[in-house]
């Protein structure tokens, strides 16, 4: 099922890492200020001029009216993105240390609109932005925030881990883990939705994945965390409102089979999230990575913890023949059919 998760320093396959001297426009001496963007996902501004994240999915947004766009950005480690301009996609290596990057050049002279999208787990390490996206001409009104809202907690499967991934023989790497080629990520871009996406492979509500008995911190610690490994820094769940949860926790918890403690933690987790999120409906989404006798037990849980506005969610499960991603994780093709099933339930429960 899993492997061990062991963060990747991938090669830098860099589209658009500049030196500062080749970005004439870029003007850093005031950090990051946030004004002209829209950020998506979790933000630590503790410290002035920058903005740092971890969480799969964090996005910061803007428009120009230019021909190009840069920003700088500081970085613990090598770090995988996707630059979107216009709509068009193109991948980018942000390298560890801190750097100028280029995100867009060579465009015709109107409104542009920029959206830079994490891709990497929190383990990968630490991203901040350092300064406000400067261009050759104007930086205009940032977007608005999306009308409909999202929360998905969540684990590898969520994260897209190797969702790119050729077959079932590959391992984890950021090359071929993405949120956004993920069943949620499919979803929200369908159904134009901000979503916040928190997300870490192997961990479960219970225990984690080779665990016998819990060790490590469980999603609901990590679910509390500006930054998904720091400790010492919760987040405010009032800055985020969604309209929905989902909440696609199990995989690692059965991960021998049976997970006696599985139920009773489930359930606490979810009065924990309708503390926070009151009166908004919460989907339990039975693990695509289970079958047998495992997917049954998950299943029988959450149909005992469901009520009210908790609901579970069944999108279906890994068919052999569509193949796997790595580490049999579900692939493009299993992670857009799971995304289409979830708009069309969602489309017709919150009339999206």
């Amino acid at each position: 099922m899993f492997k061990t998760i062991i963060a990747a320093l991938a090669l830098c396959s860099v589209v658009a890492c500049t030196s500062a001297s080749s970005v004439q426009a870029l003007q850093t001496e005031q950090g990051f200020s946030g004004q002209s963007v829209t950020l998506v996902g979790r933000f630590d501004q503790r410290t002035d001029g920058r903005a740092a994240f971890t969480w799969p999915g964090s996005s910061v947004q803007f428009n120009f009216n230019g021909t190009s766009a840069a920003i700088r950005l500081a970085s613990a480690a090598d770090i995988r993105f996707m630059v979107e301009v216009d709509g068009e996609q193109s991948e980018l290596w942000v390298k560890a240390g801190e750097a100028d990057y280029t995100l867009t050049s060579g465009l015709e002279a109107k409104p542009h609109q920029v959206r830079l999208t994490r891709l990497a787990e929190s383990f990968s390490g630490v991203t901040a932005l350092v300064s406000d996206p400067v261009t050759d001409g104007q930086l205009l009104a940032p977007p608005a925030p999306a009308s409909r809202r999202l929360l998905v907690i969540g684990d590898s499967i969520t994260a897209g881990y190797g969702v790119e991934g050729a077959s079932k023989a590959c391992s984890y790497s950021q090359e071929t883990s993405s949120p956004l080629r993920a069943y949620a990520g499919v979803a929200a871009q369908r159904l134009s939705a901000d979503v916040h996406t928190i997300a870490w492979s192997g961990i479960g509500v219970w225990r984690s994945y080779g665990e016998e008995t819990p060790q490590a911190p469980t999603i609901a610690e990590r679910r509390l965390l500006t930054l998904g490994d720091d400790f010492d820094n919760e987040w405010d769940t009032t800055r985020y409102r969604p309209d929905a949860i989902i909440i696609a926790i199990g995989t690692n918890d059965f991960w021998l089979g049976s997970a006696p403690g599985y139920r009773a933690a489930m359930g606490e987790f979810v009065s924990q999230v309708q503390t926070d999120y009151p009166e908004r409906p919460i989907y339990l989404m039975v693990s695509p990575m289970l079958s047998g006798d495992a997917r049954a037990a998950q299943r029988a849980d959450l149909a005992a913890i469901a009520s009210g506005d908790v609901r579970v969610l069944d999108l279906g499960k890994i068919e052999p023949d569509d193949g796997y991603g790595c580490d049999y994780h579900p692939n493009l093709v299993t992670q857009q059919r799971l995304g289409e099933a979830l708009v069309q339930i969602l489309e017709r429960e919150l009339g999206w």
